[in-house]
């Protein structure tokens, strides 16, 4: 995420702007490294600050904090000196990641006092650090180990020191940019961020979209400038945006990044879209989290279900001997009068006039050897006959895990993990520890409005069924693509006919959210909802059609015309 200096100082701008007069009324510290400031300014906000190694952050929340009925030592720390503070200030290093909020307390006689709470954002070694007017370290939230001939020492007692200075130009000094840009022969994308202080590579990226980054002429040089100037001119008048791909967060921008493609969700403040962001990206993980153990559920039984196939069918070929033993034994009883203690019976084949021979067991009688040949014919006709039945219910098993399996590709709502949780329950594959009837989840297929009709796509077996056979009538538009596995989609006729740009598009629809998604020109089937059946005793979902046409489409989303 583009969380450099050049971001944090439009947020710290917001901050200033909210924060600054304002009083620190509560202090939480729900995670070891992240504590919350609740800050009353003719209203309550509530700051987040983390020094999480991997989401280090800072930004105003509206979302639920928790309050550990045990606080940390530090959480206590700041409750002691920080209570009722009042916020004078909020600064920051200039062109690097480090906020400074300036404080004044007052003691139990009255007199004021200076405090401050540095928040340092540098990714693993991120920190929370607490220090008096003088910058004397009181405490740190983290307790990072320490080099004692380091300039920084952050420890209780020792002098706060920020970071030195880098050898670095600052990213808006043009004339130093433009004397460097003139000097370097190397790749702009690498060498920028290297060489520009507080500037990150998707920084670097947007000043040089679509630019040629081996390109040093004066021209292009001209251009490099051009774009940081507009750069600096952008943050001044932000346009805070979240980035989404495929419904997941994976940026925020201080302003509409050309260079970042996927949906873009604008808010009024950087802290609003931080907060947005961190979001998401916690409730994905969560539903990552879930859905990976239901996905391995769903992968061990697919795999069980392959090696129990792959024995059955290996018994039903081993079985395919079984006449010839049958044959064996009648050929046996039918020449008891030419048969001795010997090791086999040489024979005219009453099928087809062929000799055969016929091993034999010289230790048992002629009867013996037939009745042992008839047991075994009995033993494979019985095996073939359970293991062809095994075969065909487990091979209905595997297509029906397998429409699982794709359902979780789709699976993006906490519903809809709930409803794959509730077909593996039925097929057993989930034990519930508890006996009480679970609430039934509601069940909701992606809704389209395309060129004024309704357009419903089942993302799981649950929905294919609901969108197939509950929400659809006998008119109604029908798709499936043809020979693979896809999602349920309808199209809403009411008496209507229904043209054909609406076809193509739910059938593109159909496409996307199907096994060959990855292809192009994909065959999708359509016809009336009334030529759909389900057959007695099938699975959920499962569906057959005898009459439709066929239309060929590449893949596509249209979300845009999601409602």
């Amino acid at each position: 995420m583009a969380f450099d200096a050049l971001t944090l100082s439009v947020l710290k701008r917001e901050l200033a702007e909210k924060l600054t007069g304002g009083k620190i009324t509560k202090i939480y510290q729900p995670e070891r490294d992240e504590i919350v400031l609740f800050v009353f300014n003719k209203q309550t906000f509530k700051l987040l600050i983390s020094a999480n190694a991997n989401v280090n952050r800072i930004h105003l929340t509206e979302m639920p904090t928790d309050n550990p009925k045990t606080a940390p030592s530090f959480c206590m720390l700041l409750r002691k000196h920080l209570t009722n503070a009042a916020i004078v200030g909020v600064n920051q290093m200039p062109f690097e990641r480090v906020i400074e909020f300036c404080l004044q307390v007052s003691d139990e006689l009255g007199y004021k006092r200076d405090m401050r709470l540095i928040f340092e954002l540098t990714g693993k070694t991120s920190n929370i650090i607490l220090t008096d007017g003088n910058y004397i370290v009181l405490d740190s939230i983290k307790h990072l180990p320490q080099d004692i001939n380091s300039a920084r020492i952050i420890m209780a007692g020792a002098k706060y020191n920020f970071f030195a200075p880098q050898n670095k130009i600052e990213p808006f000094d043009l004339p130093r940019v433009r004397e460097f840009l003139r000097q370097t022969r190397l790749p702009l994308r690498k060498t920028l961020p290297e060489t520009l202080l507080g500037v990150s590579q998707t920084t670097v990226n947007e000043i040089l979209w679509k630019l040629d980054e081996n390109d040093h002429s004066d021209a292009n040089n001209a251009a490099v400038i051009g774009r940081l100037a507009a750069y600096r001119d952008n943050l001044q008048r932000p346009q805070p945006n979240v980035v989404l791909q495929n419904g997941n967060p994976t940026e925020v921008c201080p302003f509409d990044y050309q260079s970042q493609k996927g949906e873009k969700v604008f808010f009024d403040s950087l802290n609003r879209a931080h907060d947005h962001y961190f979001f998401l990206l916690d409730r994905a993980q969560r539903f990552a989290d879930k859905a990976k153990s239901v996905s391995t559920l769903v992968k061990n039984a697919v795999s069980r279900t392959e090696k129990k196939l792959a024995a059955q069918r290996q018994t039903l070929l081993e079985a395919e001997s079984r006449e010839t033993y049958r044959k064996y034994g009648d050929l046996i009883l039918s020449n008891l009068w030419n048969i001795s203690r010997q090791d086999s019976l040489t024979c005219t084949d009453f099928e087809d006039g062929s000799t055969v021979t016929v091993p034999l067991d010289k230790n048992l009688s002629p009867q013996q050897n037939a009745q042992a040949y008839y047991k075994k014919y009995r033993k494979l006709k019985s095996s073939f006959e359970h293991n062809s039945r095994l075969v065909e219910e487990n091979s209905a098993l595997l297509a029906y895990l397998l429409t699982i399996k794709e359902s979780l590709r789709f699976c993006n709502e906490a519903d809809d993990l709930q409803q794959i949780r509730q077909e593996l329950t039925s097929l057993g594959l989930i034990r519930e520890k508890h006996t009480v009837k679970q609430k039934e989840t509601p069940v909701r297929p992606l809704h389209y409005d395309v060129h004024g009709f309704d357009v419903y796509v089942g993302k799981n077996n649950t929905q294919n069924n609901y969108v197939t056979f509950r929400l659809a009538k006998a008119e109604d538009i029908w798709l499936h693509t043809q020979k693979v596995h896809s999602c349920h989609v309808v199209i809403v006729a009411n008496g209507r006919d229904v043209p054909d740009n609406v076809i193509q598009a739910a059938a593109e629809i159909c496409a996307y959210y199907s096994q060959a998604r990855a292809g192009s020109k994909i065959a999708v089937d359509y016809t009336n909802k009334q030529n759909v059946k389900r057959p007695n005793k099938a699975p959920t979902g499962f569906a057959v059609y005898n009459t439709c046409n066929t239309v060929y489409v590449d893949p596509d989303r249209h979300v845009e015309q999601l409602k």
